[in-house]
């Protein structure tokens, strides 16, 4: 039963991770225009730093991104 228990825990948790590495790609991609614009001297590992850079610019960032920077983990 603690077997099947961890096994249940330790799936749920490598889906979860593997969600927030697909958000994080999509918004790598699709906002790809916005961050050469607005957020170029930003490092694409800091995706902190990325995400606020274009939380400021969010009135000119393409539709598509606007709705996955914010998803990005």
């Amino acid at each position: 039963m603690k077997r099947m228990i961890a096994l249940v825990l330790t799936l749920g948790l490598a889906a979860s991770a593997a969600q927030a590495g697909t958000t994080r790609y999509n918004m790598l991609t699709v906002c790809k225009f916005d961050m050469e614009q607005y957020c170029k001297n930003i490092p694409k590992a800091r995706l902190r730093d990325l995400r606020e850079c274009l939380a400021k610019q969010e009135k000119n960032l393409l539709p598509q991104c606007q709705d996955h920077y914010k998803e990005a983990r």
